[in-house]
């Protein structure tokens, strides 16, 4: 008794330290387990619905899952059923969530994209932004700043859902650790920390109660941070208003002998008079633009194949007697084989029949209108590929362009940033 009342205070403070550590070690079992990357659902947390012609299994609670995650489903005996892998993930349109950004600010509103928002493979990658209302206005957020969305979602899997019973099945979900919820209800792990005082005077020094919060209906050590507003990314500014064939310059109106006749569109006689210029092609001789043009002249002369600036050749021309389907009678038709060397390509058949002549061209109109900036419309065609076109500090090239599907790959680099964008536009 003599030895426990002199040390008393030593033994005290010892089963003091005895019992932090223990709750210590509680404390960290406990949160790495909570490390553990599987979330389990409840039997009957789930219900199969249709999206488009696609099953799909729709949780009843809010989850974050992405493309690629696993779902397993067990029966009421815990025997495991089947294993599946998500291929998409669908919000509805307008529907709640809240997006958690690579730099921890998380989120919260109303979906805005004009249709249900899918994730799939390589979502991250998406050029689209996607646009969510939020109490603080509007954001335009791009995909590849984006952790991960939490909401209701609806999942389409690898395997056929048609069998499972949501009465007698539960699931779990397997997740990379990145992709768990940093809001989840968990406290951080116990650090020993040394007291202000050495003195010893008081051991309730090691018990300073923590301050709790209830956000969202979770405790939590610390309120959460407000979000950061984030800067509306600007649009893009250029659309497509118009995509057309284009006509070709010269018409193939008559002959004589093996020589054709054509008539330039863009060429007019003269000032008063409302007639074409027609000009006399020999076949596979090249033609050129008449820089010496004036009004009783041919708008195209003769040049030789190494002259960088010829315009046009006839490689062939025919006449043959052709059918009338209204008469039956028969009549002759011109029909010349022409290369057109500014255009590039192969060669194009212009006949006396054709009342517009298309050698596959087309020309599209694009307009530039960005807030704050003076609208404007330009015209390009198919030889504007690599070219670029400046709108003050803006720069767009053109990519490539698609005549059959009309649409067109633009690039828009700002002056003073490094990164450019790319996008397809279409009507």
């Amino acid at each position: 008794m003599k030895f426990v009342k002199s040390h008393y205070e030593k033994i005290v403070f010892s089963l003091v330290i005895l019992s932090l550590v223990i709750v210590s070690c509680i404390s960290y079992f406990n949160s790495a387990s909570e490390e553990n990357t599987t979330q389990y659902f409840n039997a009957g947390s789930f219900s199969i619905d249709s999206f488009g012609d696609e099953k799909v299994l729709v949780f009843l609670k809010k989850t974050h899952l992405v493309p690629n995650d696993s779902v397993q489903v067990f029966n009421s005996k815990g025997e495991k059923i089947d294993t599946f892998k998500i291929k998409k993930v669908i919000f509805s349109k307008k529907s709640k969530v809240s997006i958690q950004l690579k730099t921890q600010i998380i989120l919260k509103g109303r979906l805005l994209n004009p249709s249900s928002t899918i994730l799939t493979t390589g979502w991250e990658k998406s050029r689209s932004p996607i646009a969510i209302d939020t109490d603080k206005g509007v954001k335009n957020i791009s995909f590849k700043e984006i952790e991960f969305i939490r909401g209701e979602q609806k999942l389409v899997l690898d395997k056929s859902v048609d069998d499972l019973d949501p009465s007698e099945c539960r699931i779990s979900v397997y997740q990379s650790k990145s992709q768990i919820l940093i809001d989840s209800n968990r406290t951080e792990k116990n650090r020993w920390t040394n007291t202000e005082s050495e003195e010893n005077a008081s051991i309730y020094d090691l018990f300073t109660p923590p301050i709790i919060y209830l956000v969202d209906g979770e405790l939590a050590t610390s309120l959460p941070e407000a979000p950061k507003e984030i800067e509306k990314e600007e649009e893009f500014g250029l659309t497509i208003l118009s995509f057309e064939k284009k006509e070709y310059r010269f018409k193939l109106v008559s002959w004589i002998g093996q020589t054709p006749y054509f008539e330039d569109l863009q060429k007019k006689v003269s000032e008063t008079l409302n007639k074409n210029v027609k000009n006399r092609i020999e076949v596979k001789i090249p033609y050129k633009e008449n820089n010496n043009y004036r009004p009783g002249l041919p708008s195209l002369v003769k040049t030789t194949q190494e002259d960088t600036g010829k315009l046009l050749m006839v490689e062939f021309f025919t006449v043959q007697q052709v059918t009338d389907s209204k008469t039956g009678g028969s009549k002759p038709v011109g029909r010349a084989l022409v290369r057109d060397f500014k255009k590039g390509g192969k060669p194009f058949e212009i006949n006396s029949l054709m009342k517009t002549v298309n050698s596959g061209d087309f020309k599209i109109l694009l307009k530039f209108d960005i807030e704050d900036e003076a609208v404007s419309e330009i015209e390009i065609d198919g030889s504007a590929i690599e070219k670029e076109f400046n709108f003050g500090k803006r720069s767009y090239k053109i990519l490539n362009i698609d005549n059959e599907n009309k649409n067109i790959e633009v690039e828009k680099k700002i002056s003073g940033e490094s990164d450019a964008s790319i996008t397809t536009l279409s009507l």
